[in-house]
C-alpha cells in the first residue's frame, strides 16, 4: 500500500470514528457532545483537502472524474455541516454524511479519473464546475434532511409521545429538532442550493457558448440538470404559494436530487465504469 493510499484510508477511519461517536451521543436520553468528535472531523477534512489538491494537479495536469467529484462534494458537505453544527442541531445529518465521506475517500484509489481537456481551463468552466459541486453539496444535505424529516414524520404518526424515563439508549430520531425546525432547515438548504444551481447553469451556458457556439446543448446532462432545476423551482414556489411542507416537500426533494445526480454522476458512471460505454 502506497503512502497516498494510507492517507486515504486514515481519513476514512477518522470520519467513521466521528460518525460512531455522534451516533452513540444521539442514543443518550440527554445527549452531551463529546469533545473529541470535532477534532477528528477537522483532521479528516485537512487530510482530504490535501488529497483533493494532489489529485486535481497530479503530474501538473488536472485530473477529474466521477470519484473525485463525489469526494469533493462530500468534503464540502462535511465542512458545511461542521460549521452549521455550531449553530444548529444537525448531528443526525453528520451520522449519514460522514460514512459517505469515508466511502468517497476510497473511490479515487479505484477510479483516478482522466486529464481535463485544455479548453476546460477557461474562467466560465471553472466557475461552472465550482458552483455545480457546491450546488450538489447543498442539495445532498437537503436530501439527507428530507429523508430525516420523512423518518421523523413517520415516527410521530406511529406514536403519540416518546418517554425516556429509565432508558439507557433511545432512537436517534427522538433527539431531532422539532419538525417545524427541520422544515426550516430543509427549505433554507433548498433555497441556497437552487440559487447556486441557477448560477452554475448560467456559467455553464456561457462556457458552452464560447466552446460550441450554443448556450444550451440538447444532451443528457443539460436536460437532466434543467429538469432538476424545474423540480426544485416548483417545490419552492409551491411552498411559498400553497404551503407545501412535511413529507410531501421531502419527497419532492428526493426526486429533485435523484434527477440532479443523474445529470453528472450518472453520465460519468456510464463513461468511466460501464465497459464499452
Amino acid at each position: 500500500m502506497t503512502l497516498n493510499a494510507i492517507f486515504y484510508v486514515f481519513a476514512a477511519v477518522l470520519y467513521l470514528a466521528a460518525a460512531f461517536g455522534i451516533y452513540k451521543t444521539l442514543q443518550e436520553p440527554e445527549p452531551t457532545e463529546k469533545f473529541w468528535i470535532r477534532p477528528l472531523i477537522c483532521a479528516g477534512l485537512m487530510i482530504q483537502a490535501y488529497l483533493i489538491y494532489e489529485a486535481l494537479f497530479l503530474y501538473g495536469t488536472p485530473h477529474f472524474g466521477m470519484a473525485l467529484a463525489l469526494t469533493i462534494t462530500l468534503f464540502t458537505c462535511t465542512f458545511l455541516l461542521l460549521l452549521e453544527s455550531f449553530f444548529s442541531k444537525i448531528g443526525a445529518m453528520l451520522v449519514f454524511v460522514l460514512p459517505l465521506s469515508a466511502v468517497s475517500m476510497l473511490l479515487p484509489l479505484l477510479l483516478p479519473g482522466s486529464p481535463l481537456a485544455p479548453e476546460t481551463a477557461s474562467g466560465p468552466f471553472r466557475l461552472h464546475l465550482l458552483l455545480a459541486i457546491l450546488a450538489y453539496s447543498v442539495m445532498t444535505m437537503a436530501l439527507i434532511q428530507g429523508l430525516l424529516l420523512m423518518a421523523v414524520h413517520k415516527r410521530v404518526r406511529a406514536k403519540d409521545f416518546v418517554t425516556h424515563e429509565g432508558a439507557k439508549h433511545v432512537n436517534i430520531l427522538d433527539n431531532m429538532p422539532s419538525m417545524m425546525e427541520m422544515e426550516k432547515i430543509l427549505f433554507r438548504l433548498i433555497w441556497v442550493g437552487f440559487i447556486v444551481l441557477t448560477a452554475a447553469i448560467l456559467f455553464g451556458a456561457v462556457y458552452s457558448q464560447e466552446l460550441f457556439g450554443q448556450a444550451f446543448r440538447f444532451d443528457h446532462k443539460t436536460v437532466t440538470t434543467c429538469m432538476a432545476w424545474v423540480i426544485f423551482g416548483i417545490l419552492l414556489l409551491g411552498h411559498h404559494l400553497r404551503g407545501w411542507r412535511g413529507k410531501f416537500a421531502a419527497l419532492w426533494t428526493v426526486i429533485g436530487f435523484c434527477v440532479l445526480m443523474v445529470s453528472y454522476i450518472g453520465v460519468r458512471f456510464v463513461m468511466e465504469v460501464v465497459p464499452g460505454a
